[in-house]
């Protein structure tokens, strides 16, 4: 399993990002973006 660290989540394709590194059994260690105005950060870590 490796550890993965994504800085700007909330753009249009980190969410395919964060569901690839998910399906792939590795974690999603820490997820940075300033502007996550439409919850994408939080859909991952609630």
């Amino acid at each position: 399993m490796k550890k993965f660290v994504l800085i700007g989540a909330a753009g249009y394709i980190a969410p395919r990002h964060m569901k690839a590194i998910t399906e792939t059994n590795n974690e999603l260690t820490v997820a940075y973006d300033i502007n996550d105005s439409v919850g994408i950060i939080d859909s991952i870590f609630p």
